[in-house]
Order: structure tokens, then sequence, then C-alpha cells
């Protein structure tokens, strides 16, 4: 039987959510559908001012899914991905810059970050799968993926396994997030908050100088969240099985592969990273979540700025763990029951 997640927005789910204190003074706001997803814009100041400013976030965004959307045959990253095939071809700063940090987390993390899953993404066809692949044809994709087979040079890049496909999707959001933030900075935008898909990133002081505060979706009850107190680390990402998924044969299939099998990976439930970019926040999101409990907060615990909250199953129970700089800084929310230290959604 399939059930399709009803969270779910322009095929990627918004897991990650901004919860303003009491009485914020509004930002100017905006909603569009890019990315495979919603992405939200909010800018403080004068709205006079601010408000034209919005369509420089969205450019900035528009332009990396011009660049690097894996979803379009017909698109730029397509296009460069057939003419890298044994054959060094030069690709953009940007398109450089986020392959080269795909490549050092898929070393750091021994694959289970890794880049190079397009045969597999393309395969699963989520959001639009209904059933899984056979297993002969996720072999046959499974011998297309490997971040080894990918070479990065300063300008460059070239494909060294024929028939190796990019899927810069767990990449691109974060890597566009930033972008954006940089482009209303330059443009002295004091403080805001943009939002795509789960990833997000926060700059500056609220005009009401209340501090921020973020939740993060419980995922498997709708009316619990965590609330996070701001931690100095201005990018977050989550990833979770509840985003693209389809029941079959009693058993859930979510659109976060294992690169090592070929199939969902098990080990997580959900996994929230905070970083000092929203580009690592992504990545590192989909590592914790593929690593698993003991081995992503281990990941986390050996990194400079960054912190992790991971929902996992341990016999027919759903636990959490947090790493070490979180562990005090959160408390568990129901949004129908409004308490000390916990906002309105």
């Amino acid at each position: 039987m399939l059930k399709r997640s009803l969270l779910a927005v322009g095929g990627l789910a918004v897991v990650l959510y901004f919860l303003p204190s009491p009485r914020p003074a509004a930002p100017v706001r905006a909603d569009r559908l890019l990315l495979g997803t919603l992405v939200t814009v909010k800018l403080y100041g004068d709205e006079a001012v601010v408000r034209p400013h919005l369509e420089a976030a969205y450019a900035e965004i528009a332009r990396v899914d011009s660049a690097m959307s894996h979803y379009r045959e017909d698109g730029a990253l397509r296009r460069l991905e057939q003419q890298a095939q044994l054959t060094p071809t030069r690709g953009s700063a940007g398109l450089i810059s986020v392959l080269t940090r795909s490549q050092y987390f898929a070393a750091l993390t021994d694959g289970a970050f890794d880049c190079t899953v397009g045969a597999l993404t393309s395969l699963w066809n989520f959001p639009d799968a209904a059933a899984p692949p056979a297993p002969a044809q996720i072999d046959s994709a499974l011998a297309l993926v490997g971040y080894e087979g990918l070479e990065v040079a300063s300008q460059s890049f070239r494909i060294n396994k024929p028939g190796l496909r990019l899927d810069l999707g767990a990449a691109a959001k974060g890597y566009a997030v930033d972008q954006a933030v940089a482009a209303m900075q330059e443009l002295q935008v004091e403080a805001g908050i943009i939002e795509a898909g789960g990833d997000i990133r926060y700059w500056g002081e609220k005009p009401d100088e209340r501090p921020w505060l973020f939740g993060v979706q419980h995922p498997r009850d709708p009316e619990q969240y965590l609330a996070v107190e701001d931690l100095g680390l201005a990018a977050i990402a989550t990833s979770g099985d509840y985003e693209q998924y389809f029941d079959w044969e009693g058993e859930r299939y979510h659109h976060l592969l294992d690169p090592k099998t070929g199939y969902p990976a098990r080990a997580s439930i959900s996994a929230t990273v905070w970083a000092a970019t929203a580009l690592d926040a992504d990545i590192l999101s989909t590592a914790v979540f593929v690593l698993g409990p003991e081995q992503g907060l281990a990941l986390v615990e050996g990194l400079t700025n960054v912190e992790g909250f991971i929902f996992f199953a341990r016999d027919g129970q759903l636990m959490h763990r947090a790493s070490t700089g979180l562990r005090d800084r959160f408390r568990f929310c129901n949004s129908n029951k409004p308490s000390p230290g916990c906002a309105r959604h």
C-alpha cells in the first residue's frame, strides 16, 4: 500500500522552521518554489528599503538552481557531467566549491555522504516512486557510484568512472542559502532568515533584540518539536525519513539512500546539524543520518563549530541523542501547550 508524506512541499519537506519570540517585529517575507522545494526569505528592517532586496535573494537561489539542479535532465549540471566523462571540464567557481566541499566530507565519512549517487537517486525516482527497484537494478546502479571516481581541481572536474552521475541535492540547497545570505549582507540588510526545504541560515539581530529561537520537528509526533536556543552557529539543516517516502509491503522506503548499500539508510529517523554555513549543515545532516547515532555524533564531536541532534529507533523505541554543546540547550515542546522557553509555531 502506498502512503505519501503529507508534509511534502514541492517534493521536499520543510522540516525545520523559525519560531519567533513573543511579539517580534514583523519581517518582510516572501515564499517561492525553487530548488524543488519551498524557499522562504524573511528580512528585517524598513519595509521600503528591504522589500526590493527580496528579488536579489531569490535571484541568487535561482542561479544556483539553474546551475546545480540534478532533477533537470537538460540542465547545466547534466551537460557538464557528460562533458566531464574522462575529460577535465571547467566548472563555475560555485560548482567547484560545492564539489570540493562534497569530496572533503565524502572522504571524511568514508562515503556515507557521496555526491556521486546520481545513478541511484535516478533509479529510485523520489518523490514519484511507488515501489522499490529490483535488487539487480540497484546492484547495477551501485557500480556507477563512488566518490573516488570524481576528481576535482581548482577550476575543473573530471569523472574517471564512465557512467558516474552527480546528485548535489544534499549540498546545493545549503550553498544556495549561503549565497542568498551573502547577497543580503552585501546589500546591508542587517538581519534575516532564509530557509530552503529545511536548510536554514540567519544573520544579525532582530529589531526586538530577542534571541533567535528555532524549532526542530519531531519526526513522529506533529504536535511536538524541539525548541533550541541560539547556539551561535548561523546555519541549521535537518534530514529525516518522513520527508519523501512510500510504504511497500509494510516497510517504509525513504529518499535518504546509503551510498554503500543502495537502499534507504536505516540507522536514523532524523538528524539535525548546526554549522557555520548552510552548505556544511546540509551535507552533514545527510552524513549523520546515514551514519547513525554512534558514528554520526562521533563525526560531529570531531568537528569545530558543529553540533548535532539525532532521533533513532532502538528495540522498537524512539530515542534521541545530542552532541555535547547542545545537551543543555534544548527542550521538548508541544505546539498546543505553551510553556516557558517554548514559542508557538
